[in-house]
């Protein structure tokens, strides 16, 4: 019995050793960008050994990459698409969202931008590895947003003339739009003066 549970144990401890250190990872290099840290300024921030961190990602951008598989992309459905399924009208969950995430968000976060189009600006000009990622989680944010638009096609809550496919390549638009503007100017306060149009532009999707 006690050499079955043995390898349950070790599984659950590499599940978790690599939670921590996508944490960590994630964290640091949101701040700091992915080329401004270092392995050795990761492990520092965690109970670790560089060889346990090397156990599970045996390079640096190995590390990147599951940081966008692993982090991102979740973070992706989690905050911005999972969301909107809870709302009948769809314009309502997104901009809920919006107001929630970013209207509301800590200025100490705000100035450091959005992680997914941090990474974009940094890494996929340089790395096709990277690249090929960012592009996948940008596609999953936008096709997400797109499928809750046709929804609300479907149940009378957009207008039928709109082309949600456009709209949503639009809306994810102007969110890393947000982030950016904000990252930018380092004023909060800015967020009302972009939020009151694209509020605007999305009510004029309704029926």
């Amino acid at each position: 019995m006690v050499a079955k549970t043995k390898p349950v144990k070790r599984t659950r401890d590499l599940e978790k050793t690599r939670k921590e250190i996508l944490s960590v990872a994630f964290n640091e290099v949101f701040r700091r960008s992915f080329q401004g840290v270092s392995i050795d300024d990761i492990v520092k921030k965690t109970q670790l050994t560089k060889g346990a961190l090397f156990h599970q990602f045996p390079t640096k951008l190995d590390l990147g990459y599951a940081l966008v598989d692993e982090v991102i992309q979740p973070m992706i459905l989690e905050r911005w698409i999972d969301p909107i399924e809870a709302f009948e009208n769809p314009v309502d969950g997104i901009l809920h969202q919006i107001e929630e995430l970013i209207g509301k968000a800590d200025p100490r976060y705000l100035r450091y931008g959005c992680p997914l189009n941090n990474l974009m600006q940094e890494m996929a000009p340089v790395d096709a590895g990277f690249r090929d990622r960012l592009q996948s989680a940008l596609r999953l944010w936008i096709s997400g947003v797109e499928v809750q638009l046709r929804r609300g096609k479907r149940e009378g809550q957009i207008k039928k003339e709109v082309h949600p496919k456009d709209a949503a390549h639009f809306i994810v638009m102007a969110h890393e739009g947000l982030y950016g503007i904000l990252k930018g100017l380092d004023d909060p306060s800015a967020f009302k003066s972009m939020y009151r149009p694209l509020k605007t532009y999305l009510r004029t999707l309704e029926n």
